[in-house]
């Protein structure tokens, strides 16, 4: 979509997520860098996704399934198996 905003989190919020991911993590030194791009692209995708949300609001899509070919249309021999299994199975049970 042309008109679609950048979603832009706020410095502190990708801090604190990264923080938090530093933290689920084990506390890893060395590792700062990963933790902010990674906080970013978490953050920016949540961003994105409640845009997208907020943005199909009161609208409803349509779809149509897709209409499967059978290859081989069913026999009257399976048929009939399944009618004589079925008959088994209820003079078994009752």
């Amino acid at each position: 979509m042309p008109n679609e905003p950048k979603a832009n989190p706020s410095e502190e919020e990708i801090r604190n997520r990264s923080y938090l991911i530093w933290e689920r993590e084990g506390c890893q030194d060395g590792k700062s860098q990963e933790y902010w791009l990674r906080a970013k692209s978490e953050l920016e995708a949540e961003l994105e996704a409640k845009w997208n949300a907020a943005s199909m609001e009161g609208k409803t899509t349509a779809f149509v399934l897709p209409v499967l070919p059978i290859s081989t249309p069913p026999s009257k021999s399976i048929s009939l198996k399944l009618r004589e299994d079925d008959a088994e199975l209820r003079k078994a049970a009752g």
